[in-house]
């Protein structure tokens, strides 16, 4: 047993180390060096008490002795790995110095270390320190491929959610597609939504699913219990008890409920709460993860939005516009943007537009239609981010190139996303212009953009027009990466790409424009603190990530 000194701790990742050793003196030099450089040790013997404790407590990594009496090496890690949570932890293998003619104990089953005895204090805690990291990684790995799946069953949920509610001729079907996808997105057995009575004194259970018994005769004074306190002040109300009292007697007991309004957005009046969502008994019984209260959020906006506008047959339309920028958000709420940055992207776009169907080059192509389909498609252009790493999307410093490589994928994923959709729904005109604004608004004119590599008028004329749009933001609004650039500049650099990577003729409509860029720039600005962004948009941005 080597007992050479430290000069200093190494970086502290406060691991769980396993050690299992029949060996009284290396256990104690392990845990020593082990908890000195900021890990937690449990010690096992032989290897049964070691099963036992990987079960009660489970370990970051496994330090095993190669010799346990009693029982053979393979047979510990075939019982090891079938401990459940513990499958993929790390095995560190320690014993004496193999002969050449054996071999390698690092190519047993299940080993992915081996260390030579006496054991160095330095080596246990660099090789732990190693598997620990590399665990880590690959867990968050894991994590970050299960949530982008998550995220990109959502945004399908949600688009198709869009689309049905959008074309909901009546208050019925609206009801039954927002509890439909409720239930999908949060994984809950029992949803219902409670509407005012005419008076708008009571609320009744206007749509449900998994309630026990009849609930068409629950009436719930508005002001009282949950669901009328959230109706009078439109405030959410996330619940961790066993019952919940005062609105339909204990059909709503469970651990975790949530009772969220349906604010119906106004258009120069103030917002209006037209319902109450309540969502609970979910199948893991624990509380709701952010993202889901995301997902809920946009499902009350759009909800909320249908529901006032149906009776006026005024639905479709109005639908579809909370629709995509809800949906645009979903791209943006895990940042701390308000949303103006879609209403500015999408503002822009149009002054563009505008000008260049006035022009005898656009005249035949950018017609009202068109127009009314780029304010819808503007704000599905980084629908693609909902599966960009929080890290990336959020990094102070520069981007790696793996790093850039996964920022950059967003344009084709938000491209297949709204494909998708579109396969099921074909005459929906604004989602072919925002898949082509989607996949093409990181395009250059000159070719060197992505993903494609077009060059020129292969680029579709929305996706020219966005891309402009979309820069001249991302010059003029801080982000968490770089300062504003000011007006002037970001006009110097806009001109100055003209031909390379934007259209000429977009950038002349922008240079006639530009006065009214930077007034509504400052009337839409933020008030919230810098974006992430996905900082791919301009040649500065590009370089200096």
């Amino acid at each position: 047993m080597t007992t050479a000194p430290i000069a200093e701790a190494p970086t502290r990742l406060h691991a769980v180390v396993l050690v299992t050793d029949e060996d009284d003196g290396d256990r104690a030099l392990c845990r020593r060096v082990l908890e000195w450089s900021g890990n937690r040790v449990v010690e096992a013997a032989d290897a049964e008490e070691a099963v036992a404790k990987m079960r009660e407590d489970p370990p970051d990594v496994i330090l095993l002795a190669a010799s346990q009496a009693g029982m053979d090496v393979l047979d510990h890690m075939r019982q090891a790995r079938a401990v459940s949570g513990t499958r993929d932890v790390p095995i560190i293998l320690t014993g004496a110095r193999p002969d050449r003619k054996d071999r390698p104990p690092v190519l047993h089953e299940g080993v992915d270390e081996y260390l030579c005895k006496p054991l160095n204090p330095l080596a246990v805690i660099s090789r732990v320190r190693t598997m620990v990291r590399l665990r880590r990684i690959e867990l968050e790995l894991s994590r970050s491929n299960e949530m982008r799946g998550e995220q990109a069953r959502a945004t399908i949920l949600l688009l198709e959610f869009s689309q049905n509610i959008a074309a909901a001729e009546d208050l019925d079907t609206v009801l039954q597609l927002t509890v439909d996808v409720v239930a999908e997105l949060t994984c809950c057995r029992r949803v219902s939504i409670m509407l005012p009575d005419a008076g708008g004194n009571y609320l009744t259970i206007a749509k449900s699913m998994g309630m026990n018994g009849d609930t068409t005769d629950v009436r719930t004074p508005v002001g009282t219990g949950v669901a009328g306190k959230v109706f009078l002040t439109g405030e959410q109300i996330i619940a961790n008890a066993k019952k919940v009292h005062g609105d339909h007697g204990t059909a709503y007991e469970s651990a975790h409920f949530i009772s969220t309004p349906l604010v119906s957005k106004g258009m120069g009046t103030s917002d209006r709460v037209v319902g109450v969502l309540n969502v609970t008994e979910g199948q893991e019984k624990k509380s709701f993860a952010a993202h889901v209260l995301g997902y809920l959020e946009l499902v009350c906006n759009i909800a909320a939005s249908a529901i006032t506008n149906v009776a006026s047959r005024q639905a479709r339309d109005d639908a579809y516009d909370s629709i995509v920028v809800a949906l645009g958000t979903l791209a943006e709420y895990r940042d701390s943007d308000t949303g103006k940055h879609l209403q500015r992207v999408t503002a822009f776009t149009l002054i563009l537009a505008e000008d260049l169907r006035g022009t005898e080059q656009f005249r035949g192509q950018i017609d009202e239609p068109f127009l009314e389909d780029l304010r819808r498609a503007v704000p599905l252009h980084d629908i693609g981010k909902v599966a960009t790493p929080d890290s990336i999307l959020m990094k102070a410093g520069r981007l790696t190139a793996e790093e850039m490589v996964i920022m950059r994928a967003h344009a084709q994923r938000g491209a297949e996303s709204i494909r998708s959709v579109l396969e099921r729904a074909p005459k929906v005109q604004f989602l072919e212009i925002a898949e082509q604004i989607a996949r093409s608004h990181h395009e250059w004119y000159d070719g060197a953009g992505y993903p494609e590599g077009l060059v020129g008028n292969d680029i579709p004329l929305a996706a020219r027009i966005a891309a402009l749009a979309d820069v001249y933001d991302a010059l003029t609004t801080k982000r968490i990466y770089k300062e504003a650039m000011p007006h002037a500049a970001a006009v110097a650099t806009i001109r100055e790409a003209s031909g390379t990577q934007f259209d000429p003729a977009v950038v002349e409509a922008f240079l006639s424009h530009e006065d009214e860029f930077a007034a509504l720039a400052a009337e839409l600005s933020d008030d919230a603190q810098p974006r992430g962004g996905d900082r791919t948009c301009t040649p500065l941005e590009a370089t200096a990530s």
